[in-house]
């Protein structure tokens, strides 16, 4: 005899599968914040480490911009600093620069403030140094960060730029608060982060915290919030940021911004090298810091969406099943009927199965047959072309023009979707790039005869050499030069120029229909062509190869004119010594 289970007990079973299922949602859902959270923080700190990177650059790049222009006025207009303050000339009044020390073969130095000049007998050791370093030779000397006013408020971190120009020293002392207060101004790292930056000696030399400035890093947060231990940030300071390092990392802090409390944050650091990349003892340590549940907030909300979606899912399933059973009743007596219209449905739905399953059979077919038709179509092609040439029959002649047209659109299409679909991994070596420019003037030169283009060339007479991916140049090459070549069907003039300028450049220029100027913009746009059946994939594949060889390539065009377009390449080893 069948049991069968009373109707409010399969309903209890439903209702316990149904906890269940909520049960593995919320788990999983709990798991997934965890880990969610965990690849935020990381992609957060790797924002705020490239953050941290452009303020370390940017001090460098300013730095070095002020030594050459210092170096400038050392030479040019050193007898004018003798005569007037350094806020009445105007090429100075507005650089981080305190003071001038002018100090000559004989006699009291001379120095030169914002507000006057001055002479004073003898030299201070620091001075002393300077000297000695230019008896020995040495043109400029950089200085490590100092203390040169404790009492001044905030005090006064320098450095000194020393030149010597003949018997003459002239001592150029910078204000480094200035330079990096300018470096982390109105810098913000999500939504209230901010940038710091300590010296060797542990001093901040720019902060948000305005009374931090100039103050001892390890003494002043200590200070501000005797509760809190700062042992794990006073270990990044000494240990990383110290010394030199770049990374990430956390720490606990008392305060961020008006914020007060226990707030854990996340940094990222790095070194900004102010005397120059090869002299590493001369760096600051830049520092990016946020609070962590700025972060975790933002996964929070995004995780509360989802549950909140889930969750409504999950009601309107499980309303929607106890509807079915509480309608169960009354489609009993339909179902019989119903059987045989689903059954109909079924083999219907079974039909559309085997032909979806055929469908995708001959998408696998038609990839195999791509790949290969590819020899056997250039082998057509290429016969085709050979008769082409000798073949004087009209009738016969177009037929195969059609053959050849159809072969070369084919062909291109096939290999636009193949390399575009590849990625591109360059294989770098040495080549000479005239080299290269030759081979393609010997592969398109029968079709610049048919099209009765006149070719002219400019190649460097000296060798140069390119640091890349041979293939991949040679692609970009003729790609570029056959786009020129199919802008000019009724002929014209191709030129072709290489020469070195800090790369090697390469231009080629034609005479073409030229390129309207509102598509200029998205000439490199994958599907994008101007051309009629052009598959839009050739200057994608372009420009995605020059960017994986560390080069550039720019176009230029106007309507009626023509095109220039200029390929810029890494320079290798050997060229750089011509």
């Amino acid at each position: 005899m069948k049991i069968k289970f009373p109707l409010n007990l399969k309903y209890i079973w439903w209702v316990i599968i149904a906890l269940f299922l909520v049960f593995l949602s919320v788990f999983f859902s709990i798991k997934g914040k965890f880990e969610y959270e965990d690849i935020a923080i990381y992609e957060f700190n790797q924002q705020q480490l490239a953050i941290a990177r452009s303020i370390a650059r940017q001090i460098e790049n300013n730095f070095t911009f002020l030594q050459r222009y210092l170096a400038l006025i050392t030479q040019f207009k050193k007898e004018a600093l003798f005569l007037s303050p350094l806020s009445s000339h105007p090429e100075i009044r507005d650089l981080p620069v305190i003071k001038v020390t002018i100090i000559g073969p004989s006699g009291p130095k001379k120095i030169i403030t914002s507000s006057g000049v001055y002479t004073e007998v003898g030299i201070s050791e620091r001075e002393g140094i300077y000297l000695s370093l230019v008896k020995k030779g040495q043109k400029k000397y950089i200085s490590k960060t100092y203390l040169l006013d404790p009492n001044s408020i905030p005090p006064a971190w320098v450095v000194d730029v020393v030149y010597s120009n003949g018997q003459t020293v002239v001592v150029w002392t910078i204000d480094v608060l200035k330079i990096c207060r300018d470096a982390t101004y109105d810098i913000r790292s999500g939504k209230t982060g901010y940038a710091w930056i300590i010296n060797k000696d542990g001093y901040f030399l720019a902060h948000y915290e305005k009374n931090f400035v100039g103050k001892d890093a390890f003494a002043v947060r200590a200070k501000q919030n005797p509760v809190i231990s700062f042992t794990r940030i006073n270990k990044i300071q000494k240990q990383l940021l110290l010394t030199g390092k770049e990374g990430t990392s956390w720490y606990i802090s008392g305060w961020h911004r008006k914020r007060k409390g226990v707030i854990k944050k996340l940094v990222a650091y790095t070194p900004a090298y102010y005397g120059g990349r090869k002299d590493k003892d001369k760096f600051w340590g830049v520092a990016v810091v946020a609070p962590i549940d700025e972060v975790k907030s933002v996964v929070h909300d995004a995780l509360v969406y989802q549950w909140g979606l889930s969750l409504t899912t999950f009601l309107v399933i499980l309303v929607t099943m106890l509807y079915a059973f509480y309608q169960r009743g009354q489609y009993t007596r339909q179902l019989e009927k119903e059987v045989a219209q689903k059954t109909q449905e079924i083999k219907r739905a079974h039909q559309a199965l085997l032909r979806s399953e055929r469908l995708a059979a001959m998408g696998r077919a038609v990839a195999y047959i791509t790949h290969e038709i590819k020899n056997p179509l250039i082998a057509i092609g290429g016969f085709s072309t050979q008769l082409l040439r000798s073949l004087k029959e009209q009738d016969a002649r177009k037929k195969l023009e059609i053959i050849v047209n159809e072969v070369k659109r084919l062909d291109a299409f096939l290999k636009d979707i193949g390399q575009f679909a590849k990625e591109a991994m360059p294989q770098k070596e040495v080549f000479n790039i005239n080299e290269i420019v030759e081979k393609i003037i010997t592969m398109v030169e029968s079709e610049l005869v048919g099209r009765k283009i006149n070719l002219k060339t400019q190649l460097a007479t000296i060798p140069l050499s390119v640091y890349a991916d041979k293939d991949q140049i040679e692609q970009v090459l003729l790609n570029v030069v056959k786009n020129a070549i199919e802008s000019m069907p009724e002929g014209g003039q191709l030129t072709i120029e290489t020469c070195k300028n800090k790369q090697v450049v390469v231009n080629i220029k034609d005479t073409g229909c030229g390129i309207p100027k509102d598509s200029l913009d998205k000439i490199f746009e994958p599907f994008f062509s101007t051309k009629k059946g052009g598959t839009g994939l050739g200057l994608s594949i372009c420009y995605k190869l020059i960017n994986v060889n560390q080069g550039e390539i720019c176009i230029e065009s106007e309507v009626g004119k023509g095109t220039i377009v200029t390929l810029r390449l890494p320079l290798s080893s050997e060229s750089k010594k011509f």
